[in-house]
């Protein structure tokens, strides 16, 4: 996506866009919608151009317990100056990015993409109270008891290092 100074000039309000989610290319990410819905606000002062807005990111996700795929939306909010002014960028903060007055445009690719893999969470549950899989026959536990006998070892299993331990 790409603006160009003269938009960010008049300034931007609200305006909705839709980014095809090919023009982001992730190995591990996968996504259920082939749009990503974001909202845009632009305005100037005197520093540069204040850009704010939301990203609807819509991510295909995998439970990490139960192996389940589930549709994830993620609303994410992101603020940036975009400024020429050098006491300003002295600042080691992410949010002021360098815009030269010779600059036309602004390319939002690769800045929506930090955001869309920083918004991939690490570990991923379909729900908080995921059962996950039975660890001896493989069946969710979500949707139901397997009907395994119990094995009491698991509960055990750490029986070894507390002796070691001295508890």
């Amino acid at each position: 996506m790409k603006l160009y100074r003269t938009e960010l000039d008049n300034g931007i309000t609200k305006k909705l866009f839709d980014i095809d989610v090919k023009q982001f290319q992730f190995d591990d990410l996968n996504f259920y919608e082939k749009l990503i819905q974001c909202k845009l606000t632009a305005e100037q002062n005197s520093s540069g151009y204040y850009i704010s807005g939301t990203l609807k990111i819509p991510f295909e996700q995998t439970c990490d317990r139960c192996l389940t795929s589930f549709q994830d939306l993620k609303n994410t909010d992101f603020k940036f100056l975009f400024t020429d002014k050098n006491e300003l960028l002295q600042d080691d903060s992410d949010d002021i990015i360098y815009l030269s007055k010779d600059k036309h445009e602004i390319d939002f690719k690769s800045i929506f993409s930090e955001i869309i893999f920083l918004e991939k969470q690490i570990k991923s549950l379909c729900k908080e109270d995921c059962r996950g899989l039975c660890y001896h026959c493989g069946t969710n536990l979500n949707d139901g008891i397997c009907g395994c006998p119990i094995d009491k070892t698991k509960d055990n299993l750490w029986e070894e290092l507390k002796i070691l331990k001295g508890k």
